[in-house]
């Protein structure tokens, strides 16, 4: 990045003529290694595929500080705006695409109406709406007063044991983020999520689990009515959790190939389209 810090990134490669390149943004808790099932299933559809580990998590962990814990969100938001501009640099003429997960698709959203001319289109998942860990006024409250009294406290995100296991392998994950990371997303992704949608006219596809608990389906169902688009298209997926579109879904009881797969290839077909 332009201040000297080394952003971790993984690439799974096009073999042959690359047809357009996706930018994928992972959730908190969760790095990279999320998207270790549908970035493969995207190259071999002709999908360049990049995915990051923001500034603070995992591989990208900033120094003297632990993992989950982030300085100034304001850096990480210029983070994605320099990848892209490298993306667009390396792959002159070809579409770029950003594809969120969760909090991802409010970092997303946020990059998008900030930079409307950056990215040819949105993939977002799960998206980070309404969320009632960070969204309803209790929760708000305590965050609040959290992040006055004890911003550097960390705060455990990740209950299921599979899960917990399946992030915590190879020590390169964690569960954890930091409550003024919880906080500023809130304030500056979360709270401004559909407002930065209404400035939005780029193609978008939402991609919503209708047993997810964490980001709610009313949060995708509000977003999909914000966006000013109107090339946009939203698939809500039965039974299907928070998870369903990630790696760590291999890991846990309720995960279910064929209902993943059939997800990849929601994804494949619409940028195939747009």
């Amino acid at each position: 990045m332009t201040d000297g810090f080394n952003l971790f990134y993984r690439c799974w490669r096009v073999s042959g003529e690359i047809d357009r390149v996706v930018v994928c943004i992972h959730g908190i808790p969760g790095d990279s290694r999320g998207f270790k099932a549908i970035g493969p299933s995207l190259a071999a559809d002709g999908n360049q595929v990049y995915a990051l580990d923001l500034r603070g998590i995992a591989n990208s962990k900033e120094e003297n500080l632990p993992k989950g814990d982030v300085r100034d969100l304001k850096r990480n938001l210029q983070d994605l705006d320099e990848v892209v501009s490298e993306v667009r640099r390396n792959h002159p003429r070809k579409k770029v695409y950003m594809l969120g997960y969760s909090l991802g698709g409010a970092y997303t959203l946020w990059h998008v109406a900030n930079r409307p001319d950056s990215l040819d289109g949105l993939v977002l998942v799960a998206p980070a709406i309404v969320v009632p860990a960070m969204s309803t006024r209790k929760a708000s409250f305590l965050l609040f007063f959290a992040n006055i009294f004890a911003p550097k406290m960390m705060y455990n995100l990740v209950q299921e044991p599979e899960l917990v296991k399946a992030i915590l392998q190879d020590q390169i994950g964690s569960t954890k983020v930091s409550i003024r990371y919880l906080a500023s997303a809130r304030r500056t992704l979360v709270a401004k999520a559909l407002e930065n949608a209404s400035r939005i006219d780029k193609p978008t596809l939402i991609l919503q689990g209708e047993a997810d608990d964490v980001a709610l389906p009313i949060g995708a169902k509000r977003l999909y009515e914000s966006l000013r688009t109107k090339e946009k298209t939203i698939r809500i997926f039965p039974d299907a959790d928070h998870g369903f579109l990630s790696y760590y879904a291999t890991f846990s009881a309720k995960y279910d190939l064929a209902k993943r797969e059939h997800a990849f290839s929601v994804v494949k077909d619409w940028l195939r389209t747009h």
